[in-house]
């Protein structure tokens, strides 16, 4: 007998091709036969009319911290993801030398707005390399799979202490040395590479950029070169692209995707960087593209990553306020569990109201309804607040305030950081060698949920528009990403690889309205969401979610390159 059968589904192997009627049964945490299986299995799924699928890679996360007290990486383990990498843009836990803890956790809650209270209070701190970073992480209950960067602001903080933040700051040769080797160390201990920033929208606590920020070629050179030398890894890369630019042709953004691309060449190893696009830039996503695929027919393995669909920040009853006043400052001082009490006084409500009309304008422009019935990501002109306001006869704050009791505090409200134009979404999307991925899953937890990309791919892009074939999304969301960042064994559905699964109903999935929850050490607040459609889970070999619910299951592990 197998341990688990999944039978009668409709196979989607991740490699693209086109999907087949079959059988998969599981030994241990192996696939062991794809096609008609005879045997029994000690645990059988019936699949038919559903798909089976390989479990989805979420490649950009900043769940460092997170996984030491949130085993299942939620909101990932909801919506197919079995593998996460951590470590991205640069932020890391290590290298750190004894005393500078607190001061990698402040840098990561600043870049990346996780709670530095509940990074103190969960991640027990001892270790000095990356090698000692993932021991810990090993030595813990895991419901994903888990690989990670060494990140270069780690890197620099080592090597040059107080130095490191430096804009003009060389590393001598002693220090440049220091860095290559903890690279090194970090890649034997089995990191998959390092991951840089070098965009000023990534700040330390006192304001100014992150160390690496703006690295001489010399030095990202160098730390290439020991990817070079010992043949395996890959660069993570965060660029400011049009930050210092002057003019339509953004020479700096050109000027910055030839660097991505020579450490490339020089490393001989892929070069993955963020990808976003922008209304109040229109034309530079294009002119980054066009580079991009020069610099690939050169020789350089570099690839942009996207979440093709709105980046939003989520604003409720929960987490912050609407709009800007003594008034709502106020009122979101009070404790959560009492604000909603509080919207049945009308002397609150009528003070919520006497907003600065250039306040309340500025609310009324930016602002979209979102939710509460259905989680929506095609934002409508009519979904406005002005036009919701105007609908409604009742001014902005007014509307607000009225759609928050009416709803008991269900409704929220969000605005677009960026990704805010679909024409140029779907453009970027079907670039050839864009990844999917930035789901940020771990970071930016009070404003914003994007781990759900996943499903929104499927569901929209594929079932939904059709812009393109379920076989081909499910190939961007597991082996391509298993390729480019070196998961061996992942992200395929064939005998030999290793058993991370979905079962999926593919016209029941859908992502649920994102919910705040209180579920942080030291009670902070973040946004999760869950998700419709996802028949069962498996991560190398055992079933970890069933019918939306987690099994109890820890069967996640460390993945070393």
């Amino acid at each position: 007998m197998h341990d688990l059968v999944i039978r009668n589904g409709s196979v989607v192997d991740g490699t693209g091709r086109p999907a087949f009627r079959a059988d998969v049964a599981v030994d241990g945490d192996r696939i062991v036969a794809v096609g008609e299986v005879r045997a029994a299995g000690w645990r059988n799924i019936d699949a038919a009319g559903r798909l089976v699928t390989p479990g989805f890679i979420d490649a950009h996360t900043h769940l460092d911290a997170q996984l030491f007290w949130d085993p299942l990486a939620s909101p990932c383990c909801w919506h197919g993801i079995t593998s996460v990498v951590v470590g991205n843009c640069g932020v890391t836990f290590a290298p750190v030398r004894a005393g500078d803890e607190e001061r990698l956790a402040r840098t990561l809650e600043s870049v990346e707005q996780i709670p530095v209270e509940s990074i103190l209070a969960g991640v027990p701190f001892g270790w000095q390399g990356y090698g000692g970073y993932l021991d810990a992480l090993a030595a813990r209950p895991l419901g994903v799979n888990a690989a990670g960067l060494v990140g270069h602001a780690a890197l620099r903080q080592f090597a040059l202490g107080e130095a490191a933040t430096e804009e003009g700051r060389t590393p001598r040769d002693s220090e440049l040395a220091e860095m290559q080797r903890q690279v090194a160390e970090a890649l034997a201990a089995g990191a998959l590479g390092f991951s840089t920033s070098r965009t000023a929208s990534h700040p330390t606590p006192e304001g100014v950029p992150i160390p690496g920020t703006y690295a001489r070629d010399s030095e990202l050179f160098a730390l290439a070169e020991v990817l070079h030398a010992q043949g395996r890894g890959m660069l993570q890369w965060v660029a400011g692209f049009g930050e210092r630019d002057h003019g339509p042709d953004y020479a700096g953004a050109r000027a910055e995707v030839h660097r991505m691309a020579e450490t490339s060449r020089r490393a001989g190893r892929p070069v993955v960087f963020s990808m976003f696009t922008h209304a109040l830039v229109p034309t530079l996503h294009r002119i980054v593209l066009a580079e991009a695929e020069r610099e690939r027919a050169a020789g350089a393995g570099i690839h942009p990553m996207f979440n093709p669909r709105p980046v939003l920040s989520f604003i409720g009853l929960e987490n912050r306020a609407p709009l800007r006043s003594a008034a709502w400052k106020a009122f979101y001082e009070r404790p959560p569990g009492e604000r909603l009490a509080a919207l049945e006084d009308e002397a609150v409500r009528r003070a919520l109201c006497e907003v600065r009309p250039e306040a309340e304008q500025r609310a009324a422009e930016s602002l979209y309804l979102f939710g509460p019935e259905r989680c929506e990501y095609e934002l409508h002109p009519e979904r406005r607040l002005d036009a919701v306001a105007r609908a409604r006869g009742e001014r902005p704050a007014a509307a607000i305030t009225s759609l928050l009791r009416e709803t008991r505090g269900r409704q929220i409200f969000v605005t677009v950081g960026a990704n805010q134009v679909p024409a140029a979404v779907e453009e970027v999307f079907h670039h050839p060698g864009t990844l999917v991925g930035l789901g940020d899953a771990g970071a930016h937890v009070t404003g914003i949920c994007d781990a759900s990309m996943t499903t929104h791919v499927l569901a929209h892009w594929s079932r939904d528009r059709g812009a393109l074939p379920v076989e081909e999304a499910v190939r961007r969301l597991s082996s391509e990403p298993a390729r480019v960042f070196g998961l061996r064994e992942r992200g395929v559905l064939a005998p030999g690889a290793f058993a991370d699964l979905n079962v999926i109903d593919l016209a029941a999935l859908a992502p649920e309205v994102p919910e705040f929850v209180h579920d942080f050490p030291a009670g902070a607040g973040r946004w999760t969401q869950r998700a419709r459609g996802y028949a069962a889970t498996i991560v190398n070999g055992h079933v970890a979610i069933e019918d939306g619910r987690h099994t109890g299951r820890l069967t996640g592990r460390v993945l070393r390159g």
